[in-house]
């Protein structure tokens, strides 16, 4: 979701569907589609103007992203994105998209390339705040693993394309990432505490204590911890205590938690 618009993107055709979520109210709303030249796991966005960038990849390989006018033309393509993965957007409209060896930047009309400073330096969940021009992403570095547990998150800066990574002390999973409502970058770690980081300094300022040590299970499907962030409230899941907490992130205050009837896997709000 991004400038009043929602996208849709089925994995299994390439179909993109695009719509104005606030339409919803009263049925289904008027919607847009463009399929992709080929079905593939991958992410769209349309911007303010009309123009939508939209991933390139088959089956086998995700190799870029390209950006098509609101006719649908093609106004810019980079293929310099293997294995592309995730989107977000941060201040002034700066499109990150990640890659296995960092990122694609889409910025002013133009695709960049943020290097990673590995190899094999995977970023494949991002976090934007469109008030913030620092986008927090995962930073994975072994393409063999059964199952990464990574220590470490990238910030990078869309103004220079600069990433540094930061060293939490323990590792979290692709649902631990969230922004605060001043652009606060948020990752829950298995150490059962949320990590407030400054972006601008790349240095975690707070660590809120919640629940006990927990472990990412092997299926990625399984359920685990779970991190989404709505205003001024970070709203945190423990799967094993079927218990849901609400923190409010600028006091580092736990101010409810409830028991819940079921085991939560994803979590989001309306």
């Amino acid at each position: 979701h991004h400038a009043g618009r929602t996208v849709l993107f089925a994995d299994g055709n390439g179909k993109v569907t695009t719509f104005d979520p606030r339409q919803l109210g009263s049925g289904l709303p008027k919607a847009v589609t463009h399929t992709t030249q080929h079905a593939h796991h991958g992410v769209a966005i349309e911007l303010a103007d009309g123009s939508m960038l939209v991933t390139l990849g088959t089956e086998e390989e995700r190799t870029g992203a390209h950006v098509l006018d609101k006719n649908r033309k093609e106004i810019a393509r980079s293929e310099e994105c293997p294995g592309v993965h995730g989107e977000a957007a941060a201040k002034d409209e700066a499109v990150l998209i990640g890659c296995e060896d960092g990122a694609l930047l889409y910025k002013d009309g133009k695709f960049s390339k943020v290097q990673a400073p590995d190899e094999y330096g995977r970023i494949g969940n991002q976090a934007g705040h469109e008030e913030s021009p620092i986008v927090l992403g995962d930073y994975k570095t072994d393409p063999d693993a059964e199952l990464e547990r990574p220590e470490r998150v990238s910030l990078i800066d869309t103004r220079t394309g600069d990433l540094k990574l930061v060293d939490l002390g323990t590792s979290y999973t692709f649902r631990s990432l969230g922004r605060g409502p001043h652009g606060e970058a948020l990752v829950l770690g298995t150490d059962g505490a949320l990590h407030v980081i400054d972006p601008e300094q790349g240095k975690v300022t707070k660590k809120i204590e919640i629940m006990g040590e927990w472990r990412e299970p092997l299926e990625w499907q399984q359920p685990r911890p779970t991190l989404h962030v709505r205003d001024h409230t970070a709203y945190v899941t423990d799967p094993g205590g079927k218990t849901l907490y609400a923190i409010d992130i600028g006091s580092g205050q736990v101010k409810t938690k409830a028991q819940l009837p079921q085991t939560p896997n994803e979590l989001t709000s309306a």
